[in-house]
């Protein structure tokens, strides 16, 4: 008799949404492949506001609205990632304060 992984119903399988940790104690880096497209995302939507500020600035555009929809975009995912970053720190800041 087996026992295998009960995944959450409405996740097809084979996305790899929910994966269980590998057999070797490590994670299957689902974490790290979040925080790598979190990052890249905020990396390209900053390139694009900065491209789309440049154009404004040399006359190759004059729609506004949407540059300053573009920056505020990009400023609004920065603080996002910021907000994160910040929560992971106070939960590692309250784990390394548990006494053992």
């Amino acid at each position: 008799m087996s026992v295998e992984f009960v995944r959450p119903t409405g996740t097809p399988s084979g996305h790899g949404a929910f994966e269980p940790a590998s057999k070797g104690g490590t994670a299957s880096g689902g974490f790290t492949k979040l925080v790598d497209n979190l990052l890249n995302d905020a990396n390209t939507q900053q390139v694009q506001a900065d491209s789309a500020v440049k154009g404004l600035a040399l006359g190759q555009t004059d729609n506004l609205h949407n540059v300053m929809l573009s920056v505020a975009q990009a400023d609004l995912t920065f603080r996002m990632i910021l907000e994160i970053r910040n929560r992971l720190n106070d939960a590692y800041q309250e784990v390394m304060r548990m006494q053992v």
